[in-house]
């Protein structure tokens, strides 16, 4: 192939992911924690206590789009911690809510309480995440027993807090309680070849740096402008 041709495809396709970058900057939407730190949204949990998944109220006040992103870690002082568990993209001026899964199995969810963003779950629990199927309530249960697991390095007290308001709003027994998060355990050591030991010294959060902060923007441009 002619070289000419080569570098004008070269530099096409530069020119052309360039210019996506740049729409993205200026135009495409920001991500949620940048969107909280310019005081333009706000975040509220939506769900009593026990709900599987959870459900928060996404109130965009600003002029630009804001990108939600899965894996998304929301803390509260008063209310319980949560994961979002889908992407989704906030117009302007606009109210939303997105499905979020439980990280604190003992703390229960207060409805009304602010929530705020502060960085990303581990690729383990973004695992269980992508494999779940939030609309099926037992495919769902299963899911949060196993990020339960993981938060609490290998134990859970099911008498406290959003384990035990599980209990008590479907109607299961704590002994079944019991098996499904012994289950859960089970299968958390074999999909990531876990051990007691290793279960335990695990980390729930990602290591953010500037490098993967961009692959993120990056990537959300893609998949809300280009469908990828």
């Amino acid at each position: 192939m002619n070289i000419r041709l080569i570098a004008l495809i070269v530099v096409l396709i530069g020119f052309s992911f360039g210019c996506g970058v740049l729409s993205f900057l200026y135009g495409g939407g920001i991500n949620l924690e940048q969107a909280y730190n310019n005081n333009q949204i706000s975040l509220v949990q939506k769900t009593y206590a026990g709900s599987i998944p959870h459900n928060v109220i996404v109130k965009n006040n600003g002029s630009q789009p804001v990108v939600v992103d899965k894996g998304t870690i929301l803390t509260s002082d008063e209310s319980q911690d949560l994961v979002i568990i889908e992407n989704k993209k906030i117009s302007p001026n606009s109210n939303d809510s997105v499905q979020a899964y439980c990280l604190e199995p003992n703390q229960k969810a207060i409805p009304h309480k602010k929530l705020k963003p502060s960085g990303i779950v581990s690729p383990e629990i973004n695992h269980i995440i992508d494999n779940s199927e939030p609309s099926n309530l037992q495919n769902a249960t299963k899911s949060q027993l196993q990020i339960w697991i993981l938060v609490g390095k290998g134990n859970v007290n099911p008498y406290t807090g959003e384990a035990r308001a599980l209990v008590e709003n479907q109607g299961i027994r704590y002994y079944q309680l019991r098996q499904n998060l012994s289950n859960a355990k089970n299968s958390v050591m074999e999909q990531f070849n876990m051990t007691d030991t290793t279960i335990e010294n695990i980390s729930i959060t990602s290591d953010s740096n500037t490098a993967n902060q961009w692959f993120s923007d990056l990537r959300q441009w893609l998949r809300f402008n280009l469908g990828i």
